[in-house]
């Protein structure tokens, strides 16, 4: 019998050792700190500059997108030869036509009568915290939707637009799904080194959808599909949490306030995020060294230095022709 429980101790202990060995060996989460993913968005050529231009997107191990990073954080190579000061390596986006937009969706229905004016501090916050070039809209819904104002950067436009919103009489009927169909075209989300449409809808709401039946959620997510969204949701008894999780896709874009205080700061966080997806799009060129005006597919690649990232998309690497460089 002891030899029998020597002998179950040993293998389970042998069973122990190799599953925590296993788990060291494919555990692949680094310092997200540190760890960078790249996507090519474009890749273009002026050849008689012979400047070789790439639109590239950043983004972390959560996939949430990675600003602020400068020429010195890159190794860029072409043809495995290091692209030095010489190239006159830049990171800029002014030279590309860049339109960002952001709809602000408002549940205006009789459920936040009273707390309106919290509301509006909110949505002022918010744009008082936008970018320079960033346009917003702002509709709202109850049993119907109404645009306040079409996309703007003026920062008075809006806070006019959020100042004349009602604070009384509000109806109760919350046409939440139908509303957001009618969001559908506002935009279209383009990206390449002509130009960049990068939009986001944020629905505010502390509801569910109880209008009519005949428009579903499914008829909503319809309008929206493949669109950036953020939902900013108040909690009450009526909350479709649920369906407002659906609506955003991803808990990193499901926004809750416990009261009507924590509003502000809900969409601040909204805004810090739109900022983030924006601001991890880059724009690089640089002056080819190539003189040789024959074609000629030659290797771009980008890495970022100190990436702990070891997968595929840890660095880019794209090809271009040099027809025409030198002449």
């Amino acid at each position: 019998m002891f030899k029998t429980n020597q002998l179950l101790l040993f293998l389970f202990l042998s069973l122990l050792f190799l599953t925590s060995c296993g788990k060291d060996e494919i555990r692949t989460n680094p310092n997200p700190g540190s760890f960078v993913r790249l996507e090519t968005i474009g890749i273009n050529v002026t050849p008689k500059d012979r400047e070789v231009e790439i639109l590239f997107r950043a983004t972390d191990y959560d996939d949430q997108g990675v600003s602020g990073i400068r020429v010195e954080d890159l190794d860029v190579f072409e043809n495995g030869g290091s692209i030095d000061q010489e190239g006159d390596l830049t990171i800029t986006r002014d030279s590309i036509p860049f339109d960002l937009k952001t709809v602000l969706l408002l549940d205006l229905t009789r459920s936040v009568e009273g707390l309106v004016p919290q509301i509006k501090a909110a949505c002022i916050a918010m744009i008082n915290q936008k970018l320079p070039e960033q346009k917003l809209a702002i509709y709202t819904f109850d049993a119907h939707t109404d645009l306040l104002q079409d996309f703007t950067a003026d920062k008075d436009a809006l806070i006019t637009a959020v100042n004349n919103i009602p604070e009384t009489d509000l109806v109760n009927s919350t046409n939440l799904y139908g509303a957001i169909e009618q969001m559908e075209g506002l935009w279209n989300d383009v990206y390449s080194i002509a130009g960049i449409e990068d939009g986001s809808l944020i629905i505010f709401t502390d509801g569910r959808h109880n209008a009519t039946p005949n428009i579903t959620l499914a008829d909503a997510l319809r309008a929206i599909d493949g669109k950036k969204r953020f939902v900013a949701a108040l909690t009450s008894p009526d909350l479709d949490e649920a369906s407002l999780k659906t609506l955003a896709e991803s808990n990193d874009r499901y926004f809750k306030a416990a009261d009507v205080t924590g509003l502000k700061n809900m969409f601040l966080n909204i805004q810090e995020e739109i900022q983030k997806s924006s601001n991890s799009i880059y724009y690089m060129y640089y002056q080819s060294p190539i003189t040789d005006p024959a074609p000629y597919e030659n290797t771009l690649r980008v890495e970022v230095k100190n990436n702990t990232n070891n997968l595929s998309d840890a660095f880019l690497e794209e090809t271009f022709n040099s027809e025409g460089f030198g002449n």
